[in-house]
């Protein structure tokens, strides 16, 4: 049994999860690139470049978590759409 309510509910948990996820995507790499590269100084620029791709690709990745969680809301609240008018289409035909 589908429960339009809890569908709903899903939905806007998983926007706001894409919503918070895609605000913390948006850290500034540049930053805090700068601020490893300031901890360790000449003698760890290797590292400090290898951890900027890490990063870089990090934030790639919550990017794409972003939209998947964006994606997961706009399919809930169109299967409880879809839902609700076949519902409401087969209860018509019902008759007591």
């Amino acid at each position: 049994m589908v429960h339009p309510e809890a569908v709903r509910a899903f939905g806007a948990t998983s926007a706001a999860l894409g919503t918070a996820t895609g605000a913390i995507g948006g850290l500034d790499a540049a930053a805090m690139s700068a601020a490893v590269t300031a901890v360790f100084g000449v003698i760890g620029q290797e590292f400090a470049a290898a951890y900027a791709i890490a990063q870089a690709n990090h934030l790639q990745a919550i990017g794409r978590l972003a939209v998947a969680h964006a994606a997961t809301a706009a399919a809930a609240a169109s299967g409880v759409v879809s839902f609700a008018s076949g519902d409401a289409a087969g209860a018509s035909g019902v008759s007591v």
